[in-house]
């Protein structure tokens, strides 16, 4: 059975880098007692597939993994948290459709939150014309901002057009998260859990 979860990743374990999450995953599986699937051949390893990558210090509110697994329920992601480091945690989980989430995911959603409110109004024209949406947030000195093709353009993209503008010095001046994970249907992201 192969279940796809949504998970959040915060505090320090956003430096967990993104090419580490499935052994982390398969290692807190394996002390909950889920039962996984492995690959076959000569170093067979857990079967999971993740959703685009997250450069290390980013957060997230809304990741997806694929976890390919040898239990019949869905819920058994429940007892799943328990075992997990502190800041990751599986909100939600359910059955996978058969879609890949690299055919599944085309949108990404993102909140970046500049050190000064100027950072943010002079960010708005030069985002502008790289990403299909941007606009202020609902929290003060932010940005919403909607970037297509995730597993192609990185979150770290807004951090070297900002500072080759010189709008923002280094990491040190945003902090970035991403917020939705998904499809977009032409307004918005939707979410795929």
């Amino acid at each position: 059975m192969i279940v796809r979860i949504l998970y959040e990743k915060l505090g320090p374990v956003c430096f967990v880098p993104h090419v580490e999450m499935p052994t982390l995953f398969s290692r807190s599986m394996r002390r909950a007692g889920i039962r996984q699937t492995f690959t076959e051949g000569m170093s067979p390893h857990p079967k999971i597939s993740l959703g685009p990558p997250l450069p290390v210090g980013v957060f997230s509110l809304c990741e997806l993994a694929d976890l390919w697994l040898d239990e019949e329920d869905p819920s058994c992601m429940d007892r799943l948290n328990d075992y997990l480091p502190e800041g990751l945690r599986v909100k939600r989980a359910c059955r996978a459709d058969g879609r890949s989430l690299s055919k599944s995911c085309d949108g990404a959603q993102y909140l970046l939150c500049f050190k000064v409110n100027e950072m943010s109004k002079a960010a708005v024209g030069i985002l502008s014309s790289r990403v299909e949406k941007v606009g202020p947030s609902s929290v003060g000195k932010c940005l919403d901002v909607i970037m297509l093709k995730p597993y192609e353009a990185s979150p770290a993209m807004f951090v070297k057009l900002l500072s080759s503008e010189g709008v923002i010095s280094s990491w040190g001046d945003i902090r970035i998260v991403r917020t939705k994970l998904g499809r977009w249907d032409g307004h918005e992201v939707i979410s795929l859990l």
